[in-house]
């Protein structure tokens, strides 16, 4: 596919814009005794009497490529890589906390991300505003499992408002744009993709009839494997499947999601009341969930959005439809993609962020489940008119972000690059003015493009695989990706991916991202398209 650019424009201005004159040379990191921490405080400059003012601390982000499967850092693994040349500094930059030394030359700090992008294993201070997707964020080691949780400059309103370690100043002189050092976390916020939550067939087995419960299902922490695995699996007998193993940290994989700003994910099956359900225990393709699965939907996972445009979602008629509908709204989940008719169906559903109204609209291309139109119940279809008409009415709706949402296969299941259909949908997606498409249904995870869209950089996950959905019979299909994305306003800044494992498929659970977890990563990135306008 012939996809438009990746983003690499100049970052903007955002929050208050701090001013301070700089000079050119080498970083010659220093400590100043006293700096003060960034919290979850935006950094201002304040009026002064003298006649000089006081450089203005700001935060430096700890940045790597895009495509690097380190997700976090410590302040002595930066004072250890700093001693022997190996982080690099941006130019007209004063370290100011922690204390560090090194003898390595500084590089201009706009010419950071490309040289990440050419070198996507190096790690690098960047000042916060020239943060973009191509520069993944390295969060300061935490106490969650492989050092999650900690503090982020880019991460969720938690991490976010923990005091940050890495302050600097502006180099008199040195001439730093003003909108490189401006940081306001007010304006940053994280958006959370899961792939389907129907837990039926596995899910259903696990906690129905082997009696483990919902809770055990919805309360995954981390898995490692029993043995070797391979990036590339063929799509061929025999099969090559994983043997996940619980290694403990129950419930680290619902807070992803619950401490996210923004929580969506993707669900693929009627939901039935309780006394009403039946489980489906791997028996046959029909699905469905109880009502019981709803409050840790919302309360465990903390979705704030769920998309029903999927080919699973008439399994139980229109009787099924009807009563995934009301248990939803009972329950107070917004949802979109689904409707007692066309109108209904189209209708986008909504969530309110930093300031920012965010429209979600969902379509589906994957035969087997009732098209909705004006006297029929079902999902709307992948066209141009559908597209057209749900973001247009997104639009009037208020929101200034629209993301689409497509349950796509493009022609066929289990495949990890784009097809042509995919590619024209794409298009059309592009032309009603979807901000960013966030898909799913081909059961395994990515590809991912990322692409100049005016301004702004755009994002296209075809799948993140499956989450809550058995199917333990390839490594493919037990494996998935939680997609994290980072804005600042209604700019996207950053983009991480979260690998996982379901265990006895039917509980996702967290894998070490440079441990078993580079298998699903690896094979997102192969197939991947992160083209650059340098």
């Amino acid at each position: 596919m012939n996809s438009p650019r990746i983003f690499r424009g100049t970052a903007l201005a955002v929050g208050v814009m701090l001013v301070a004159a700089c000079t050119a040379g080498s970083p010659g990191p220093t400590t100043t005794a006293g700096a003060p921490s960034t919290g979850n405080t935006s950094v201002t400059s304040s009026a002064t009497t003298t006649t000089e003012a006081e450089p203005v601390a700001f935060p430096l982000a700890v940045v790597t490529g895009i495509t690097s499967l380190k997700a976090t850092t410590t302040v002595k693994e930066l004072g250890a890589l700093a001693k022997r040349g190996d982080l690099v500094f941006p130019c007209g930059v004063v370290v100011t906390q922690p204390a560090l030394t090194s003898d390595a030359a500084c590089v201009e700090a706009d010419e950071i991300p490309g040289k990440l992008k050419k070198s996507p294993g190096r790690i690098a201070l960047l000042p916060p505003g020239l943060v973009e997707p191509t520069t993944k964020v390295l969060s300061i080691a935490g106490k969650g499992p492989f050092g999650m949780f900690g503090a982020d400059l880019f991460g969720d309103a938690k991490a976010r408002a923990m005091d940050y370690p890495v302050l600097a100043t502006a180099q008199p002189g040195a001439g730093l744009e003003p909108s490189w050092t401006a940081y306001d976390t007010s304006e940053i916020w994280t958006m959370t993709n899961l792939g389907s939550l129907c837990a039926d067939r596995g899910g259903a087995t696990q906690a129905v009839a082997r009696d483990s419960g919902w809770d055990w299902v919805f309360g995954g922490g981390t898995a490692e494997y029993a043995g070797k695995a391979v990036v590339d699996p063929p799509n061929r007998e025999p099969y090559r499947a994983v043997q996940p193993r619980d290694t403990g940290d129950d419930g680290a994989f619902a807070q992803v999601t619950k401490r996210s700003d923004v929580a969506i994910a993707d669900h693929e099956c009627p939901v039935i009341a309780d006394e009403n359900w039946e489980p489906q225990l791997g028996r046959t393709l029909v699905f469905s969930v109880p009502e019981a699965v709803l409050p840790h939907w919302r309360d465990t996972l903390g979705l704030d959005v769920v998309y029903l445009a999927a080919n699973h979602m008439s399994d139980k008629g229109v009787g099924g439809i009807r009563s995934t509908l009301r248990l939803m709204d009972e329950y107070k989940i917004p949802r979109t993609g689904l409707g007692m008719d066309l109108d209904e169906a189209l209708e986008p559903a909504y969530a309110e962020v930093a300031g920012l109204k965010v429209g979600f609209v969902a379509f589906n291309d994957v035969g087997g489940v009732a098209k909705a139109d004006a006297d029929t119940a079902g999902v709307p279809w992948i066209t141009q008119e559908n597209i057209e008409a749900g973001v247009s009415r997104a639009r009037e709706g208020g929101a200034d972000l629209v993301i689409c949402n497509p349950q796509w296969w493009g022609g066929a299941e289990y495949h990890n690059d784009l097809w042509p259909t995919q590619e024209q949908q794409v298009g059309w997606f592009d032309q009603a003015g979807c901000d960013h498409v966030i898909g799913s249904g081909t059961h395994v995870a990515g590809p991912l493009l990322l692409r100049e869209r005016g301004d702004d950089a755009s994002v296209v996950l075809v799948s993140p695989g499956n989450h809550y959905f058995g199917q333990g019979w390839w490594q493919e299909t037990q494996e998935g990706v939680v997609l994290d994305l980072t804005f600042r306003g209604t700019t996207l800044v950053n983009v991480r991916m979260r690998p996982t494992v379901m265990i006895n498929e039917a509980r996702p659970a967290l894998l070490d991202p440079r441990g078993d977890g580079h298998y699903v990563l690896e094979r997102v990135w192969k197939y991947s398209e992160l083209d650059d306008t340098r």
